[in-house]
């Protein structure tokens, strides 16, 4: 135990770990594994109080970084619903619990608009209802403000940038995006690596996107409901993992399923040779989106060439229709369109 915080360590054949957690709040704060021949057991010994000592000692270490955090962002004793949706009612990921969370979370932000742990909570609240096609321009520009809000307020909270670049990407400005999910990258952090998993091939790298699924699931074996549609993009995105994409999506029930999961399940179905059950499952996914076509989806300033590669073919197999009406690719500066349907 450090200044009320569990450390532990472990040294074996050669293969040595070690963790720092938070008790008060039970978040991981830094680990490390190393890999040696048995020989070297001494100096892995050395090595982790060499780097226990730099990282959790002196003025910028982690045990002082923590306490301030924490003292930072504790929200106030009277915005409990604020705690428990953001644990709960957020994390259930179905149109009625969201529509809720927004409800108590502005609550939260009207009694203290400082909390910047509320605003980030509030982009994640209005992006994930965006995703179940509820008013989702209007979502998208409220979840972008909040995001801008809780930098503003906290610059040196990770999840604020995190989510920052997220409304960068779907602005279409990637370069700011990517920097913002660099700055926010932490790699023994579970929840900024999970956040970075899905967009790193919109950055043109899929195979890292995927590797950082993997990683995340390493962080966390009992991951959460909603990291379940980050791995699912992420691993989507890289041939030959589909079927890693359709585990995750299997944990989902259909009240999870927003127009990403309706998307990527039939066109992975569809990859993977399990032609049938992509299109009865793309006659589903019409009821809860009827104008799902490939233009519309392809669209999307996320994707590049290569997605889109990827996307058209595997719709294609799974029965999705080509080409959007003309009146919702108007609203786009520049559209992507198929040969077929400029043809008609």
């Amino acid at each position: 135990m450090i200044n009320g915080r569990p450390w532990s360590s472990q040294t074996a054949c050669g293969v040595a770990s070690a963790q720092f957690i938070d008790a008060t709040t039970g978040k991981h704060l830094w680990s490390n594994r190393w890999d040696r021949p048995d020989r070297d057991l001494f100096a892995i010994q050395t090595e982790i109080a060499e780097q226990v000592s730099n990282r959790l000692g002196g003025g910028a270490g982690l045990i002082q970084e923590a306490g301030r955090i924490t003292a930072h962002r504790k929200p106030p004793g009277n915005l409990n619903a604020y705690e428990l949706l953001g644990t709960e009612k957020l994390e259930q990921i179905n149109r009625t619990d969201i529509e809720e969370a927004i409800r108590l979370l502005s609550r939260a932000i009207e009694q203290d608009p400082t909390l910047a742990r509320a605003w980030v909570e509030l982009h994640h609240s209005h992006s994930v209802l965006a995703t179940f096609d509820v008013e989702p321009e209007k979502n998208r520009r409220i979840a972008a403000e909040a995001a801008k809000r809780a930098v503003a307020l906290d610059p040196a909270d990770a999840e604020a940038h995190a989510v920052l670049g997220q409304s960068l990407v779907v602005k279409g400005d990637l370069a700011r995006a990517k920097a913002e999910f660099d700055a926010a990258l932490a790699p023994n952090q579970f929840e900024i690596v999970t956040f970075y998993a899905p967009w790193a091939s919109t950055f043109g790298e899929p195979e890292r996107g995927a590797d950082m699924a993997d990683q995340a699931i390493h962080l966390n074996p009992n991951y959460p409901l909603w990291s379940t549609r980050f791995f699912a993009h992420a691993y989507f995105m890289v041939v030959g993992r589909y079927d890693d994409a359709l585990l995750m999506m299997d944990r989902l029930a259909p009240e999870n399923y927003g127009i990403w999961e309706w998307t990527y399940r039939p066109a992975a179905l569809a990859a993977v040779g399990r032609t049938e059950e992509a299109k009865t499952l793309f006659c589903e996914a019409l009821k809860s989106f009827p104008d799902l076509t490939i233009e519309g989806r392809v669209n999307e300033p996320a994707y590049t060439d290569a997605d889109r590669k990827r996307l058209i073919e595997t719709m294609r197999i799974a029965g999705f229709p080509p080409c959007a009406r003309p009146e919702l690719l108007a609203k786009l500066d520049k559209s992507v369109r198929l040969p077929d349907c400029l043809a008609n």
